[in-house]
């Protein structure tokens, strides 16, 4: 049996450092998206923002990209 990478998966690393995200969010991703970056892409084009937070770059969903 072989197995093949069936694409990647964003989730939302939370409003803050220390706190998961509410929702366990994570971007949908279309049928063509197969890495990381044109995951991400989609998850722009759906509200996702990504922020560099304590010297690394998190993904965060649009509820906790609005959260102060």
């Amino acid at each position: 049996m072989t197995a093949y990478p069936i694409g990647v998966e964003v989730s939302c690393d939370g409003p803050a450092e220390q706190t998961a995200c509410p929702d366990s969010a994570a971007v949908s991703t279309r049928f063509a998206s197969r890495t990381a970056r044109q995951v991400r892409a989609d998850g722009r084009s759906d509200g996702w923002a990504r922020r560099r937070r304590a010297g690394r770059l998190v993904d965060l969903c649009p509820h906790c990209a609005t959260t102060p």
